[in-house]
């Protein structure tokens, strides 16, 4: 079995066919930097999203509990929808 002393050396590397496995002179995972961007991108539209969309309901949640005009007292009396 191979073993990897310096993994600089073991990724700059051209494959020679007198050494055991197959170096590589690129990113070490599938994908590196080709999908990061769009699924960040992805991910910040989400997340403005659901900011927008939690903002709208709260909103009109606000003001249908505003347009009741409930007093400073009122929870007292244990209202319901307070």
């Amino acid at each position: 079995m191979a073993t990897v002393t310096d993994w600089i050396t073991h990724l700059t590397t051209d494959t020679n066919a007198d050494e055991a496995g197959t170096q590589v002179g690129g990113s070490i995972y599938p994908g590196a930097g080709s999908s990061e961007l769009l699924l960040v991108l992805l991910l910040i539209a989400i997340w403005i999203g659901w900011h927008v969309i939690t903002n709208r309901s709260e909103n009109n949640e606000l003001s249908s509990l505003s347009r009741k005009r409930h007093g400073a007292n009122d929870h007292k009396s244990n209202i319901t929808d307070w």
